[in-house]
């Protein structure tokens, strides 16, 4: 089940009026709607393959046992540890990169003159793994390192990890943050069903009105046989308009959802391609991952942890640290070497950003600046894109200015697409933010009610009978 399916509507209403139709007061009422909670995130998960409920209670269980058991026998924190990340990281290395690294190894084999045949590895990616395995590694880390107290109900720890909005492509929670939630009374309030509603509906806009409308002109410009550069880079920079509205959408939905049921999660987007250097871009660029990739990989990797007051890293390590955490970074995204790839030229930005702007400060002016890394962030996002390496050869070999003469009404036409895509986004967030904005005004309702008849207009008038899943879904 996903969020754009008419059957999410009826699924989330049903939702809805159980979580807060149900007459019980304080303690009981709070556990009522954990239940009810855990019970709607398992039918959502499972609406589709039942079978991948038993890997999210397999993580579930591992993690609320090892915390339990940190709590019980501290000294041996450090083997419990390790269980839970051999248990967890071993899951998602067998069913998203064991069939990859098969692969790899048969085609180096090959290359180096030896003759293999191994059987090609076909396993099913459960949807939403790696983001549910990363936020539950957050809890037993936290609790490792004493940040947080392990929780004794199983309820709590189930819905943390479950909870159906951000289950499937994040944001990627903190137990810190989202187990606090879960374990308060929560009570409705007008307000905040108006604003949870206003979100979810600019989150389906953006899915469906922007990201599945421009997916239909990237997807037939990466199909085709050896396009001119300057069609493939425009393709790229559809791309990145596609990939904002999708994944930005998905993240509004689930925040949206998430706000009509009493929980706030983490704002996941701020204006990315506005950034002005490449560490800018990660800081605002899917937040929830990258600030876990910098807490629980970056800062590890330079010997220190986020409370450590003590002297920076050598560049050295800071550069090695960069490169491991990005490696994995990209790697994260699916298995495939572009990922890799595409980690890789992010690491390589960020060393020769902080190289240049270390020697001397970069006092350019700041509309040249966002230029500069949005072109850097969209050669990224062809990286990230295309089909195969032989894509990125072809783009390496062949001089920017050639085919012009056949591509230019492609290239005009993208240019529309991508000019009218994100002025759709840049008009949208406005409107949305400026809708947010209005709290204590009386003309709120009004405002409101014709906010949410012309995102619904603009959805039903869109929406394609066989809508396309989120990108994310695939990662």
């Amino acid at each position: 089940m996903t969020f754009v399916q008419q059957e999410f509507l009826v699924f989330f209403a049903l939702v809805l009026a159980i979580t807060w139709g149900m007459p019980l007061v304080g303690e009981r009422r709070r556990v009522a709607q954990n239940v009810v909670l855990l019970v709607a995130s398992a039918v959502f998960y499972g609406w589709v393959e039942p079978w991948m409920l038993g890997l999210l209670l397999f993580s579930t269980a591992l993690d609320y046992g090892v915390t339990v058991g940190m709590a019980r026998w501290p000294e041996r924190r450090g083997r419990l540890l390790a269980l839970s990340l051999v248990g967890n990281l071993g899951l998602l290395g067998v069913f998203k990169y064991l069939g990859f690294f098969v692969t790899s190894v048969g085609e180096a084999l090959t290359a180096l003159g030896f003759k293999v045949h191994w059987p090609t590895l076909e396993i099913a990616l459960p949807v939403g793994i790696s983001f549910y395995t990363f936020q539950t590694l957050s809890y037993t880390l936290d609790v490792y390192r004493g940040k947080l107290t392990p929780r004794r109900s199983f309820l709590d720890v189930a819905l943390f990890v479950s909870f159906f909005p951000q289950l499937v492509a994040g944001p990627v929670e903190r137990a810190r943050d989202l187990l606090p939630q879960l374990e308060r009374p929560r009570q409705a309030a007008a307000g905040q069903l108006a604003s949870g509603l206003s979100l979810a509906l600019w989150g389906a806009v953006k899915k469906i009105v922007v990201a599945d409308q421009v997916a239909l002109y990237v997807d037939r410009c990466f199909v085709l046989n050896e396009p001119p550069p300057t069609v493939l880079f425009m393709a790229s920079a559809a791309f990145a308009v596609q990939i904002l509205a999708d994944f930005s959408g998905y993240t509004d939905i689930a925040r949206g959802t998430a706000r009509m049921l009493g929980v706030n999660l983490t704002h996941n987007f701020d204006r990315p391609y506005l950034a002005e250097s490449p560490s800018d871009f990660w800081r605002r660029w899917h937040v929830s991952f990258s600030s876990w990739i910098h807490e629980y990989v970056y800062l590890p990797l330079c010997g220190r942890s986020a409370d450590d007051d003590g002297p920076p890293p050598s560049a050295a390590r800071r550069t090695l640290a960069t490169f491991g955490s990005l490696l994995i970074s990209g790697l994260w995204h699916g298995a495939a070497w572009k990922f890799v790839l595409w980690g890789a030229y992010h690491a390589s930005l960020l060393t020769l950003w902080r190289a240049v702007s270390r020697r001397s400060p970069v006092s350019a002016p700041r509309p040249l600046k966002i230029g500069v890394m949005f072109v850097c962030t969209v050669f990224g996002w062809l990286l990230f894109r295309m089909q195969d390496g032989d894509t990125l050869r072809h783009v390496l070999q062949t001089a920017p200015w050639a085919g012009w003469s056949r591509a230019w009404p492609t290239v005009y036409a993208l240019v529309g697409v991508v000019s009218v895509g994100g002025g759709v986004l840049a008009l949208g967030g406005a409107v949305e933010a400026r809708v947010s904005a209005l709290r204590s005004s009386p003309w709120r309702p009004s405002v409101e009610l014709a906010w949410w008849a012309l995102a619904a207009s603009l959805i039903l008038l869109m929406a394609r009978s066989t809508q396309s899943d989120f990108l994310y879904f695939r990662f």
